[in-house]
Order: C-alpha cells, then sequence, then structure tokens
C-alpha cells in the first residue's frame, strides 16, 4: 500500500475525529468508511423525490408535529 500526506485544515480533522466508529480507528478507516456509504447510496426515484419535496414544503409551512404531541395523541405519554 503506498500512502500519502495531505494537510487538512482543523476544522477537518476535528470532523473525523467525531466520524471515528471506534476512538481507534484511523483516519485512513474513517475516510474508505466514508466512502464506501458514499458509493453505496442509490439514486432516489421520481416518487421518492416528489415525496421528499412534499415533506420540506410541509415543514416550510409548519404542518409538522412534535415527537412529543404525537405521543400524546397516541397515549404513549
Amino acid at each position: 500500500m503506498s500512502a500519502s500526506t495531505i494537510q487538512l485544515p482543523e476544522s477537518t480533522i476535528h470532523a473525523l475525529d467525531h466520524l471515528k466508529a471506534q476512538p481507534e480507528e484511523s483516519y485512513a478507516e474513517v475516510i474508505d468508511r466514508l466512502i464506501t456509504l458514499c458509493s453505496e447510496e442509490e439514486e432516489l426515484t421520481h416518487e421518492e423525490w416528489a415525496r421528499v419535496q412534499k415533506a420540506e414544503e410541509e415543514y416550510k409551512t409548519g404542518k409538522t408535529h412534535s415527537l412529543e404531541e404525537i405521543k400524546r395523541r397516541l397515549g404513549d405519554e
């Protein structure tokens, strides 16, 4: 395996630290995991994208309910 040295802003290093699954995980392992996650993402279908847009519009117009409110309505609280 070849290795390279790169310079990263301190903010990126802190972000990578927070993304570690385990404290001893290396930055290379974190980056590899992120690359895998990104490459496994599937494209949204037209229907799924329409549902996302509808949900965003409902959120913007205040047509949402808090988790606490939903729990009260369902008698869970």
